[in-house]
């Protein structure tokens, strides 16, 4: 009888250290959609967690009380005929009585930890929102009877923490770090898919991203040109892989807007108009904008081209909705190997594209930052290969960073078009120390 007694206080400090884990771990959420769902009990958890204080007290007093009746009863129910039987054995009494009590609270200690401890505290975090919405009740009523002795502990609770600088609406906040830390367990157990993972990551940093790194630079660009004739401009939309064109006079530098190559056909066929009636009126961003605010111009102005300028109006480039989309979604299968951003090899190298942006680059080869990123002085692996290097670099030409190797594969148009990026072996280090130790001196 003594020994279910005994199991029977343990249990019940399992359920109130079941009950803490469930109601500290239960998501919101959930037990918003069971309370909509009808789940009294649901409502009432989603109660509790708005006093966190409250319940705590109430399941710490239970689990103290059970823990100083379990060693009370425990000593003396059943430390007394052990003792006894170990006498009986021929053991001295003294010998017995240490004995026998070093037994029973080493038994009692271990089903505590055991059924009364770990295992309830597993099934709580299993299954939270269950056992919270069973459980809330029951807590909510031993909250309710001991309020008097529930208000002290809270009181000093919150004094207490108070004296540490901390308030009650002090509570920890969610931060982006975590969402991605969720989405990541997400994908590794298999909950969300890769392309999901990827995705949700890319709008998280999409505030990131300037739309410097965003855009079609200038030097790309396949554009209409006013003082060329018809034929001439039509072959460029023939070659071309684009569906809008910018729309120049004389230059890239005179731009009168943009037109889709639909309207341009739409313009052959009717000689009777000119050409300015099916010409979009360009609009203008600075550089430094950001993602969400281009997404939001694009989606207020229905454009399908901005024209991006720097501080001195020169036009840097553009960005189109397509441009945006595969920053969310990711780079689209392209035809041509030569426009694919990244390539990655079978000794795991890559193959980059030099207008590569710094914030895919980090992402690819899992980098937590970039040499001198913080001054912004570039936005693609370009710019940060001519960054170190302090020139234009030449075909041959290395970069080391935090265990990569970056050579310069190719140039075109004054910029590095390509870039093999391997691990930096022993020799690179080498290698990268005298080339360190040059420039030092």
């Amino acid at each position: 009888m003594e020994i279910a007694i005994l199991i029977g206080l343990i249990l019940l400090n399992g359920v109130f250290a079941m009950a803490e884990i469930a109601l500290v771990t239960a998501k919101r959420s959930r037990l918003q959609r069971l309370a909509e769902d009808g789940k009294s009990g649901a409502q009432t958890a989603i109660n509790l967690g708005t006093n966190p204080t409250r319940f705590l007290s109430t399941i710490q007093i239970g689990i103290t009380a059970i823990g100083l009746l379990n060693g009370i009863y425990g000593e003396s129910a059943l430390a007394g005929p052990m003792a006894q039987w170990l006498i009986e054995l021929g053991m001295h009494a003294k010998t017995a009585s240490i004995a026998s009590t070093a037994i029973v609270v080493l038994g009692i200690t271990y089903l505590s930890i055991v059924l009364g401890e770990l295992v309830p505290k597993r099934l709580g975090q299993y299954y939270p929102e269950a056992i919270a919405q069973v459980i809330a009740k029951p807590i909510s009523f031993l909250a309710s009877v001991s309020k008097p002795f529930v208000w002290l502990l809270s009181l000093s609770t919150e004094g207490f923490l108070a004296l540490m600088g901390k308030r009650g609406g002090d509570g920890q906040q969610l931060t982006e770090e975590d969402i991605e830390a969720v989405i990541a367990e997400g994908s590794e157990s298999g909950v969300l898919e890769k392309q999901e993972h990827d995705m949700v990551k890319n709008v998280l940093h999409f505030d990131r991203r300037k739309i410097s790194s965003l855009l079609t630079p200038r030097n790309d660009l396949v554009y209409i040109d006013l003082e060329q004739g018809q034929e001439s401009n039509l072959q460029k939309i023939l070659a071309a892989k684009f569906t809008s064109f910018p729309v120049c006079k004389g230059g890239i530098e005179n731009i009168q807007g943009f037109i889709t190559a639909k309207q341009y056909l739409q313009f052959i066929s009717h000689p009777d108009h000119e050409i300015t009636d099916f010409i979009s009126a360009p609009v203008f961003v600075p550089e430094n904008w950001t993602g969400p605010k281009l997404l939001e111009l694009f989606k207020q102005s229905g454009n399908s081209m901005v024209f991006v300028v720097d501080e001195y109006g020169d036009l840097q480039g553009i960005v189109t909705p397509k441009d945006i989309l595969e920053a969310l979604a990711g780079e689209f299968n392209i035809r041509n190997p030569e426009d694919v951003w990244s390539v990655q090899n079978a000794d795991n190298s890559w193959t980059m594209d030099g207008l590569l942006p710094i914030a895919v680059l980090k992402e690819l080869l899992e980098l937590k930052s970039l040499p001198d990123e913080e001054e912004n002085g570039y936005h693609t692996l370009s710019g940060m290969i001519m960054w170190q290097r302090g020139e234009l670099p030449k075909p041959g030409d290395c970069i080391y960073w935090q265990g990569w190797r970056f050579e310069v594969v190719a140039i075109q148009s004054n910029r590095v078009d390509r870039v093999f990026v391997r691990h930096q072996t022993t020799s690179d280090t080498k290698q990268e120390q005298f080339i360190q130790t040059s420039l030092d001196n």
